[in-house]
């Protein structure tokens, strides 16, 4: 597949771009566009619509959903062609005439699901044997669709390979000599794919399950015969995909908390679409961080949201799917298509598959020169497809159906909330840098923690859950991962005793901060460069933060990236410290954000051993001290944590994303826990705020006892604003506007999410509360309520069930 979207990633970090890119940004572009769509309106109600493959962007109006619904299954199954029309103003007519269906050969079947097959293609159709509707591996394209592109629609896998010193994409039907072999299975169909040019052989299963099917590519299918290797593999790309003038709907993406592209005639002319790694990129490749521009010099990506759970969908005019990465979804990318693009009008989604990633090294004088990885990751590829109908074709109906999978195969289970609880980081101690050597500054000491639990108590705060971080020797980036012995300026471990014993008597959960993941480089801790991962070159990785400005890595400010084995084992030396302690639970720093893989050659890991040793660490943890948290909450953390901070609460805003959406948190409401960013610490107060109270989210803030500026010249100068004192107050109030709005919807699941109107958002849950969100500056009106600009109203629904 051509897929120019993937050069842009190694774009966004060039610092010669950066400022370009801000002032292209700050151009009234949607104007342009709207002016241009003016311009063609007239023109264009004059003719017919063109063909898929001409790459008109603009049409007359909306689609129809009625009119653009899927053919009627007599003429898809006889192989007729059918004629839509999309929705066009008054004495206006056009006339879209579709290829036939080219599945028609059916395969497999069970109670509710058809599978057929197409034989020249090999790809699928799947039909709701109850109602009718059907699902297309490949849309049915207008009949003067350019034939590349209609054999690039037809084609079931989209592959990627490499000679080694430059990378080259190809597809199933590109070639004559490109082979099928089709063999029943059980409830499905095996087809085996002949790529003649680069002498590859790879099969996809097809198999019809309860609620849609499944997509597998056995890894022992895989067959490389020739010269050239491997290097990604997308499968389906255009299932169920979405025409830009007869459909309504939209993609959804997993960006951050989630993210649309709305199906739509009108947009701007898109290059390139939406391609993100699952779980975030693999710290072992350093270009896949951003550009790399000189040895151990790296300007890092622009900040952006990670995609945290391996899911997305399309959802048109009534029909949807949820796809579920459930093997393989550590190496995968979630790509994602606006129409326009190869004159192309479809709006599409899929999973790429990761086979052999790709770094740069430098020798002498040479440059950079690529290398790949030798050895194929081996492991099985399955999505699973969930169909979707009627008002579930939604993306609240995906977050359901997603719930649904997450309680039946990965151990999701609700957990009873009494009261909503407020979230406190409290930072113990850091190193200071003096003029000459470095000072330990003590920001809150545990006597002083205390102090806060009994201000918090008085006030009549009943779940407060601080999470106490920078407790070990020399502070936050001290001693690590080695945490014992507490530091002693703090009040040592007496004192640390002490505050656990009377944050249990105040019924306060209290948690320890702990990082087995990513060390400070000068921390102390045991661990040394033998304990971290190396990267394709087979040196140790160096992990620096990067400079807001300029986005390059600090040199001064660099950790260690853990073997994810003898991160496991630290933290499993550890555990009966905890237990001795009685602490009420652990915060696995690391652990739920960041994955990735080891490439050293005598003792490598791939990104799903680290994410097996996460999962393991998590539950031993969970089991010595009882709870445990993470931050973000990447989806392999769900049924093993019993609460997420700093969850993602937004999506990364890209130009062909529409809105944002809590899918996630529609997902985990009433099962898991979960608050956002700090709101002491917030971009824009008033927004942000509007927003954890519209996803539903616990408010958490970030504190020191000591003022704030105490902590220039160490490496927490993020937290500009922090002082308990001055703070207290204001988290005081802030909380009582929570529990206000949350003693109605605690512990109840959301079941809908909707835009009632421009910049007004309603979530509703399984009572029937509704929680109206006004981000205007005007007073609206909801359905007889009345919100506030910058506001919002609560309307109560049924008893709570």
């Amino acid at each position: 597949m051509i897929r120019e979207r993937k050069q842009n990633r190694r774009r966004r970090g060039a610092v010669i771009l950066l400022g370009i890119a801000l002032a292209v940004s700050a151009l009234p572009f949607t104007n342009y566009a709207e002016e241009a769509e003016e311009q063609t309106e007239t023109a264009e109600r004059e003719v017919q619509v063109e063909p898929a493959g001409a790459g008109e962007q603009a049409n007359a109006g909306d689609a129809d959903p009625a009119a653009a619904g899927k053919p009627d299954d007599a003429a898809a199954g006889s192989g007729a062609s059918p004629r839509l029309q999309p929705q066009r103003q008054a004495g206006e007519a056009a006339e879209v005439e579709l290829l036939p269906v080219a599945a028609t050969k059916k395969a497999a079947e069970n109670d509710a699901f058809e599978l057929y097959i197409d034989e020249a293609s090999g790809n699928v159709r799947v039909v709701d044997k109850r109602s009718g509707n059907e699902w297309l591996g490949s849309p049915q394209a207008d009949k003067l669709t350019l034939p590349n592109n209609k054999k690039f629609m037809d084609s079931p896998l989209h592959i990627t390979y490499t000679d080694g010193s430059s990378i080259s994409e190809t597809y199933t039907l590109k070639d004559k000599a490109n082979t099928l072999a089709f063999a029943p299975i059980e409830n499905g169909v095996r087809v085996t794919f002949g790529i003649e040019e680069i002498k590859l052989t790879v099969a996809v299963e097809y198999t019809l399950t309860d609620d849609g099917f499944e997509a597998l590519v056995p890894d022992d299918s895989i067959k490389e015969e020739g010269a050239v290797r491997l290097t990604k593999l997308e499968v389906l790309p255009f299932f169920h995909a979405a025409h830009e003038r007869l459909d309504e709907g939209a993609v959804f993406l997993p960006d951050g908390s989630g993210a649309l592209m709305t199906v739509k005639a009108k947009h701007p002319q898109y290059f390139n679409g939406y391609s993100e790694p699952v779980y975030g990129p693999d710290h072992a490749f350093r270009d896949e961080l951003g550009e790399v521009l000189a040895e151990g010099l790296i300007v890092g990506d622009a900040p952006k949201e990670r995609i945290a759970l391996p899911v997305f969908g399309i959802y048109r005019s009534g029909t949807g799917f949820l796809a579920i990465l459930t093997e393989g979804e550590e190496t995968a990318y979630i790509n994602a298509t606006p129409a326009g693009v190869r004159n192309i009008p479809f709006y599409r989604a899929g999973a790429e598959f990761v086979y052999r990633s790709q770094d740069v090294i430098f020798i002498g004088s040479s440059g950079q020169i690529p290398l790949f990885q030798a050895k194929r990751t081996n492991a099985d590829r399955r999505v699973k497809y969930v169909l979707l109908e009627g008002e579930k074709a939604h993306y609240v109906g995906m977050a359901e159906a997603y719930r649904r999978y997450l309680q039946d195969h990965a151990g999701l289970v609700r957990q009873e909330a009494a009261a909503v609880p407020l979230h406190i980081r409290l930072m113990g101690g850091i190193m200071r840098d003096e003029i000459v050597g470095s000072t330990f500054i003590a920001m809150t000491t545990f006597e002083e923690a205390s102090v806060i639990i009994d201000d918090y108590a008085e006030r009549g705060i009943e779940a407060l859950k601080i999470t106490f971080a920078g407790w070990s020797e020399n502070g936050l980036y001290g001693r690590q991962p080695d945490h014992f012995p507490v530091e002693g300026k703090l009040g040592g471990r007496k004192e640390l005793e002490e505050l656990i014993a009377h944050a249990k008597a105040k019924g306060v959960e209290l948690y320890l901060d702990v990082n087995y993941v990513r060390p400070f480089q000068g921390s102390g801790g045991s661990s040394s460069p033998k304990d971290a991962i190396k990267g394709i070159d087979r040196e140790a990785m160096d992990s620096p933060n990067y400079h807001v400005s300029s986005r390059l890595g600090d040199q001064e400010q660099l950790f260690h990236l853990l073997k994810p084995g003898r991160a496991a084992q630290f933290a499993g030396n550890e555990l009966d410290d905890f237990k001795k302690l009685g602490v009420s639970g652990l915060h696995a720093s690391q652990m739920g954000e960041l994955l990735y893989s080891d490439q050293d050659a005598k003792h490598p890991a791939s990104r799903k051993q680290t994410k097996e040793a996460w999962v393991s660490s998590l539950d031993r943890l969970r089991e010595a001290a009882g709870r445990v948290s993470v931050d973000y909450g990447y989806a392999y953390a769900l049924g093993h944590v019993d609460s997420i901070v700093r969850m993602p609460m937004d999506s990364s805003h890209f130009v062909y994303l529409d809105e944002t959406v809590p899918f996630y948190q529609i997902v985990v409401h009433g099962m898991v826990p979960y608050a956002g960013a700090p709101a002491n610490l917030r971009n824009d107060a008033g927004v942000e705020l509007l927003r954890a109270i519209e996803y539903g989210a616990s408010p958490s803030f970030e504190l020191t006892y000591e003022p704030t500026e105490l902590l220039k010249r160490t490496m927490e100068d993020r937290l500009f604003s922090s002082s308990y004192r001055f703070w207290f107050e204001r988290s005081i109030e802030e909380y009582e506007r929570f529990r206000q709005v949350q003693r109605h919807t605690l512990g109840q699941p959301i079941v809908g999410h909707e835009r009632v109107q421009p910049k007004v958002y309603r979530t509703t849950y399984g009572n029937g509360t509704e929680v109206i969100v006004n981000y205007g500056r005007k007073p609206a009106v909801v359905d007889g309520t009345r919100v506030e600009g910058l506001g919002y109203a609560v309307r109560e629904g049924g008893t709570t069930p």
